[in-house]
């Protein structure tokens, strides 16, 4: 361009000392002149065929070599950084207080992002390397999501400034501040990761299709670690109720390994049941698949295990899908997703049927036997045998070794609860004195203070005037001013009017402390725990890594000094899918905002996408997110793939 603007002022300028222009000068700045003009007023001058594809080449390659410059630029820094923080990180040890935290799940992970390296050294330990996005499991179980697209390496997740050791912690010492990781004589790992299923084979004489190996790549050596702060995070595991056969015949659906195997039973009892010499009892009996648990683990698999078969399967086995397989779900209450709005659990009990699912109520597994589920049903002492060949167990959580271990160390006397570790509201266990240790996620429950043991107190404080009553105002400031400390007051804090008449039952205009007592309790008697679900987990990773970030003394145990709130967990909502492409939604106690709008229960076509669009958000990486997407696209367009590996 600057080429042809010099040419045309060089011959206006020669035309200038001659004042004598020709028509054949005039021809030749004419073109020039146009394609100045055209330049300015934004028009493309016509050019061949030729000149505009060699132009467009030039700058698709132009873009390329920029593009693939930027980008190799871009990972040649992100490995220099990352190398340049582990090794800031390898200098650093021993100079800075260390937290050690145990678990790569839900709870852990946000923890571990959000804690201040620069601050602390930090170090993991679990017997898995990776992080699970556990609510994908039922999709992974029957192929609509591969398995690598549900996990992340925990090293790429968290970063080099974090260490991380592939260990299981079998012992802690509290006072010595230190832990002890592996045990050559006992492997005490999760069954997902379980190598007791290697070392020895299973007592049953048949099963899904298994190759057992037992090689020398797996050693851990006993080892101890010392730490300023110790994080329990190690979940739960399934809780089978002492129910006879589930821990020999039934499918877990927990961890990774857990959908693997699930998935390869699956396609061992349609090709046992293609078998020609197969009765039609024992195709029957095959293609029967029994689900244990009404709640979102065991209806997702339902739903999933329903789409495979009328969405796959039946184009492979139509004779086999069209007058043997069944699928039923078993749970011990009177409906399904008993945590949720009753709307959603009435519909979800419909949509089954159209599903062709059959939903058992009230009926209780009282055996598991290989080829056969005994059942009874509330209110019968008849048991009845129900044959099928998998049985998926969905049903409940107990605590880990290590979690019951930790309770017995700090004693039963105080900590009482079964469950898990009890915390104060700051998610310190309790017991510990120094609180150097922290649990969160289902390892952990918090215990709520009661109003009625401190009742005394509160009326005291309340009472201003000491005239041994409260009035109105009184109430609402006693109310408003301890919410924070007692959640249960929330109760009140929407229609204290209506919660100071109840009390005021001589209508006086004052409450006395036995009728404070009286609304107190029914407040106490609305303590509820916390569901063991990954939206608590996370909840309280990003709270206690917060927590320790502003943590100005961590020898300090007053925390309250320190100007730091307790842990309160926000509701986001529940959801499930429910196969046929439908989903349910429940906001019921969630953000004040949904309240306001007043949302109703979801369910359907719709709700089936915010669920995935919920899920596709919450994987925490680009790649997991990409891999998603792509599943749910193979899925949709080839299917499943329904070979067995």
């Amino acid at each position: 361009m600057f080429s042809r603007s010099t040419l045309l002022l060089q011959q206006l300028t020669t035309i200038n000392a001659h004042r004598n222009i020709s028509f054949k000068q005039l021809n030749e700045i004419k073109p020039i002149l146009t394609r100045n003009l055209a330049w300015f007023s934004g028009q493309s001058a016509k050019q061949t065929f030729g000149g505009k594809l060699k132009r467009r080449l030039k700058n698709l390659l132009i873009i390329t070599v920029v593009g693939v410059g930027t980008f190799y630029s871009y990972r040649g820094y992100r490995r220099y950084k990352w190398y340049s923080e582990m090794s800031d990180s390898d200098k650093t040890i021993g100079t800075k207080p260390r937290i050690v935290v145990l678990g790569t799940g839900w709870g852990a992970v946000p923890l571990l992002k959000h804690l201040d390296t620069q601050k602390y050294e930090v170090i993991c330990v679990s017997p898995r390397n990776y992080f699970l996005m556990t609510p994908l499991l039922p999709s992974v179980s029957v192929g609509t999501v591969e398995t690598r697209t549900v996990i992340e390496s925990i090293r790429s997740l968290v970063g080099p400034r974090v260490k991380f050791v592939e260990a299981t912690c079998i012992n802690v010492d509290p006072k010595a501040k230190t832990i002890t990781c592996n045990n050559n004589g006992e492997q005490n790992v999760s069954r997902g990761d379980d190598v007791k299923t290697i070392v020895a084979p299973p007592s049953r004489e048949s099963g899904a299709s298994s190759r057992i190996i037992k090689d020398s790549a797996r050693t851990r050596p006993q080892f101890d670690m010392k730490y300023d702060i110790l994080v329990v995070a190690v979940g739960s595991e399934n809780n089978t109720f002492n129910t006879p056969g589930v821990e020999e015949h039934a499918h877990f659906l927990k961890e990774l390994l857990d959908a693997r195997r699930i998935r390869s039973a699956i396609s061992d009892a349609f090709e046992s049941a293609m078998t020609p010499t197969q009765t039609i009892a024992e195709r029957k009996r095959l293609l029967h698949f029994v689900v244990v648990g009404g709640g979102p683990t065991g209806v997702e698999f339902a739903a999933e295990l329903a789409d495979l078969v009328r969405e796959d399967l039946q184009h492979y086995f139509p004779r086999l899908v069209s007058s043997d397989v069944k699928i039923t779900l078993i749970e011990a209450l009177d409906h399904v997703l008993s945590m949720m709005d009753k709307k959603i659990s009435d519909y979800t009990e419909r949509h089954f049927r159209r599903e062709n699912i059959d939903v058992l109520m009230n009926t209780f597994v009282k055996e598991v036997k290989q080829r056969e589920v005994i059942i009874q049903l509330k209110g019968s002492e008849e048991r009845i045998s129900i044959p099928c060949s998998v049985v998926v167990w969905a049903t409940g959580i107990k605590a880990r070794p290590l979690t019951n271990r930790i309770r017995e160390i700090i004693g039963s006397t105080i900590q009482t609860n079964r469950m898990g570790l009890l915390t104060d509201r700051y998610l310190r266990v309790k017991g510990v004195e120094d609180g150097s240790i922290f649990a969160l996620g289902d390892c952990a429950t918090i215990a709520q203070p009661k109003l009625v043991d401190q009742i005394q107190l509160l009326f005291e404080e309340a009472d201003t005037q000491h005239r041994g009553s409260l009035d109105l105002n009184q109430f609402q400031t006693l109310v408003e001013k301890k919410v924070t400390e007692f959640p249960q007051l929330e109760i009140f804090s929407k229609s204290i009017e209506k919660a100071f008449a109840e009390a005021d039952k001589e209508k006086s205009g004052y409450v006395t402390l036995t009728a404070l007592r009286a609304i107190l309790e029914k407040a106490d008697q609305k303590i509820r725990a916390l569901p063991a679900t990954a939206q608590v987990a996370s909840q309280e990773g990003r709270y206690v890594a917060h927590l320790l970030n502003q943590v100005t003394d961590i020898q300090s145990t007053d925390f309250k000094q320190q100007n730091l709130k307790p842990f309160q967990y926000k509701h986001m909502g529940a959801l499930a899918y429910v196969g046929g492409d439908s989903a349910v939604l429940d906001f019921t106690g969630s953000k004040p905002v949904f309240d306001l709008f007043n949302l109703q229960p979801l369910s359907g076509r719709s709700a089936a996408y915010l669920w995935k669009s919920f899920y596709f958000t919450e994987m925490f990486t680009g790649r997991t997110k990409t891999l998603l997407a792509f599943d749910w696209v193979r899925t949709h367009i080839f299917g499943r793939d329904i070979s067995r590996y």
